[in-house]
Parts: structure tokens; sequence; C-alpha cells
């Protein structure tokens, strides 16, 4: 019964961070945004500064999405006697919001003229989440030094 309130509980988490991640993703790449310039009066080291700008913003936010959802799915195993097949939903529900906005991403940069920095900045970000997972889950440590300031079940 407590794997299956983790597997619910696991949708909900992913269905809460597509919506807000849609909307802290832009704001942490602004930043990036910004820097990489005006669309075709930059140049190609311009663009790229800002993409990689972008990409260290939306990738410490969204990493701290996936701190929250590991931290969560270690106490639930550990305290909680849930299965261990709650680990590859917990790396769905952080993996599939990223990648769907991925998606909804290049979709609207195929509409527009130039590249978009942080369009650019979430490919780099969507291959750093399943690393920031992996490293979160088998050393918790560097997770709580990242984010400390999480709140932590």
């Amino acid at each position: 019964m407590n794997t299956l309130v983790t597997i619910g509980i696991l949708i909900v988490f992913a269905a809460i961070a597509y919506f807000l991640m849609l909307y802290l993703l832009n704001f942490a790449g602004l930043p990036g945004a910004l820097l990489a310039g005006r669309p075709g009066l930059r140049s190609k080291g311009r663009f790229m500064f800002g993409s990689i700008v972008s990409a260290i913003g939306q990738s410490f936010v969204y990493l701290s999405n996936t701190a929250f959802v590991v931290n969560w799915t270690l106490l639930a195993i550990r305290n909680q006697d849930v299965s261990i097949l709650a680990w590859p939903l917990a790396f769905l529900a952080v993996t599939i919001p990223l990648w769907m906005n991925l998606g909804h991403a290049r979709t609207e940069a195929s509409e527009m003229e130039h590249a978009s920095a942080q369009t650019e900045a979430l490919h780099l970000t969507f291959v750093l989440v399943p690393i920031g997972f992996l490293v979160f889950a088998f050393v918790p440590s560097i997770m709580y030094a990242m984010y400390s300031w999480l709140p932590y079940v």
C-alpha cells in the first residue's frame, strides 16, 4: 500500500514540476538570454556564452527539484518500507517534465528565425539532470551540500 501511495505522490510531483518549471526555467535562463544578445546582431561566441549561463541557471533550478524528489524517495524507501521500484518512477518523475518542456521549447523555437539561448541551454540541462539524479541518489551528501536551503522531509 505504501508503494502505491508513493507512486501517486511521485506522479503529483511530476505534474507540479511540469507546470512550475515552465516559468521557473524561463526565469532562470533569462540572464543568459540577455547576455546572448539580440538575434541577428550577436556573435557566435556571445551566443554560446549566453547559452552556457542560461544552462547554469536552468540546471541549478531544475536540480533543486531533482534533489527534492531524490531525498523524498530515499526517505520513503528507508523509513516507510516502500519498494525499490520507486527509484525508476522517481527518475521518470524528474526527467519527463523536463523532456516535455524541452519539446515545447523546441516547437516554439522552430517558429523563430534565430536560435534561442534558453532553448539551447535546455539541451544541456536535459543531459545534466539524469547525471545529477544518479549522483544525488548514490552520494546524498553532495545533494545536501548544494541544496541545504531545500525543505527536506
